[in-house]
């Protein structure tokens, strides 16, 4: 359907067409707009946070895990130069005078989530595994922010 669509709307005079080929799921999940009916439940983008603190990977530690402390959160996310996360730095583990790279001192491979996902469900497995804050990422891992468990 989706090529046939994209060949007929090229045919009525539309320039900008394309066919996605890697499906709405994929589409939703990176955190792109949708209309219609869709599912009624909230998703985690409804509570997105996108000032989750970042730092690039030869950011120095300690002033990344500081700035960090100081906006309030417990995590830094480090992320690439295209803004793929690689890794995060969890404040009460790095020292404000650590001098070693992020990429040194991170935890590698953080468990992300999509913005897709159903925000009352993350939110009670955050709550029984006592997890402050989820990366959210779109599928290739593109940093999108982060949610945060209810006070």
């Amino acid at each position: 359907m989706s090529p046939r669509a994209a060949w007929r709307l090229e045919q009525l005079g539309f320039t900008a067409v394309y066919d996605y080929t890697a499906g709405k799921v994929d589409w939703v999940a990176a955190g792109r707009p949708t209309e219609g009916p869709g599912p009624a439940a909230p998703r985690v983008n409804s509570a997105l946070d996108t000032g989750v603190p970042v730092c690039r990977l030869d950011a120095e530690a300690g002033e990344a895990a500081g700035g960090a402390q100081t906006a309030g959160w417990p995590v830094c996310a480090v992320v690439n130069d295209v803004g793929v996360v690689a890794g995060r730095l969890r404040v009460g583990k790095v020292a404000a005078d650590d001098r070693r790279r992020a990429e040194e001192a991170m935890e590698p491979g953080p468990a992300t989530i999509r913005p897709h996902d159903d925000l009352a469900s993350t939110l009670a497995r955050m709550a029984d595994h006592h997890v402050a804050v989820l990366l959210v990422t779109t599928p290739e891992g593109t940093l999108l922010g982060a949610l945060r468990a209810p006070a």
